[in-house]
């Protein structure tokens, strides 16, 4: 049985009471304080809520082009027609949602149509523009870009330009392109006549070799240039 309270403890506030009414009269004191304070956190939460919905609003609609090219090419597959299309898609992506995910690939599915079409310099802005934009990749496809823009370069002999892109691409994420990596890199160093480095590279891709037909052709190379 709890005991009886007293009558100065049934008089004075409890701790509850008591700090209701500071807080009551601090608000009354700082009215416009508080006002000001808490409009700032409506006004914070309102924009965060914004920026929410609108990013997503954003991201989706660039998503629906993005899907709608992968879309043409199940239907109708690589004729003109279908090219011209997407080749549209992607641009419309790059200026309409430059800041998506989608919006950046565009840069790198333009970059193939073009070389596919033997449109070389425009293939290389295009591929230029989506490395310059992608930071840290673990998908492989800033790899491939960056080889391509190695390729591209062996088509116009600027074999120095070449190893550069090549060189950039072994140094991002290449997990199952190590190999083919290591052969282009030894490649533009033969074409360079630095016979010694291309040895190098070749050697390194014999140990990281698995395919009997990639072996003879590395083993090939290295007993020539030896």
């Amino acid at each position: 049985m709890s005991a009886k309270l007293t009558k100065k403890e049934l008089k004075s506030p409890d701790a509850f009471q008591t700090t209701f009414e500071r807080v009551g009269d601090y608000i009354s004191e700082n009215m416009t304080r508080v006002m000001v304070v808490g409009g700032a956190l409506v006004c914070a939460v309102v924009i965060a809520m914004g920026i929410y919905f609108y990013w997503s609003y954003y991201s989706n609609s660039a998503l629906k082009l993005y899907t709608k090219v992968q879309g043409n090419i199940l239907k109708s597959g690589d004729n003109k027609e279908t090219i011209n299309e997407n080749i549209k898609i992607f641009k419309d992506l790059i200026d309409k949602y430059p800041y998506s995910w989608s919006g950046r690939m565009a840069y790198y599915h333009l970059g193939n149509v073009y070389y596919n079409n033997g449109e070389f310099d425009r293939a290389i802005s295009s591929y230029e523009k989506f490395v310059s934009k992608t930071g840290t990749d673990k998908t492989g496809v800033k790899f491939l870009t960056l080889t391509s823009l190695g390729y591209l370069y062996e088509v116009k002999k600027d074999f120095k330009e070449a190893l550069k892109y090549f060189e950039q691409a072994q140094s991002s994420y290449n997990i199952g392109f190590e190999v083919i990596g290591l052969r282009n890199i030894a490649r533009a160093y033969e074409e360079l006549n630095n016979k010694e480095k291309a040895l190098e590279y070749y050697k390194k891709a014999l140990e990281k070799t698995t395919e009997p037909a990639a072996t003879i052709f590395i083993k090939r190379k290295i007993s020539t240039l030896s």
